[in-house]
C-alpha cells in the first residue's frame, strides 16, 4: 500500500502486493487513526477485476469520515461502471478527479453547504 499526502488529503493506493477486501481495509484502518482528520481518498484503480463488493467494504469508513470527522471520502474506481454503485460513496475514475471532488467539497464546507 502506498500512502501519499496531497494538501489536506491522504491517499491510500492499492498495489498488486496488497490483499483485497477486508485485509486491505485492515491495513488502511491501522493507518487511518493517524490521518483521520484529513480528507481520505482510497485508490483502487489498480485492481484489475474491481467489483462492487470491494467498494462497498469502505461504507463504514466513508460514513465515519463524512459524519464524524466532517471531511471528504472518495474511492477511485478506474474503469468500473458507476451505475452499479450506491450514491452515498463518492467515486471517481481517476485520482485527479477524486482530488477535484475533495476540493469541491472543501469549498462547499467553507461556504456552509
Amino acid at each position: 500500500m502506498k500512502i501519499s499526502q496531497h494538501h489536506n488529503t491522504t491517499v491510500f493506493s492499492w498495489d498488486d502486493t496488497d490483499p483485497t477486501g477486508i485485509d486491505f481495509i485492515k491495513l488502511i484502518q491501522a493507518q487511518f487513526k493517524k490521518m483521520h482528520h484529513d480528507n481520505i481518498v482510497i485508490d483502487l484503480s489498480a485492481i484489475k477485476s474491481l467489483k462492487l463488493k470491494h467498494v462497498l467494504e469502505f461504507s463504514e469508513l466513508n460514513t465515519y469520515n463524512k459524519e464524524q470527522v466532517l471531511k471528504s471520502f472518495v474511492v477511485v474506481i478506474g474503469t468500473m461502471s458507476v451505475s452499479q454503485l450506491p450514491g452515498d460513496i463518492a467515486t471517481a475514475p481517476t485520482l485527479q478527479e477524486a482530488l477535484d471532488i475533495v476540493e469541491m467539497e472543501e469549498i462547499e464546507r467553507d461556504l456552509g453547504y
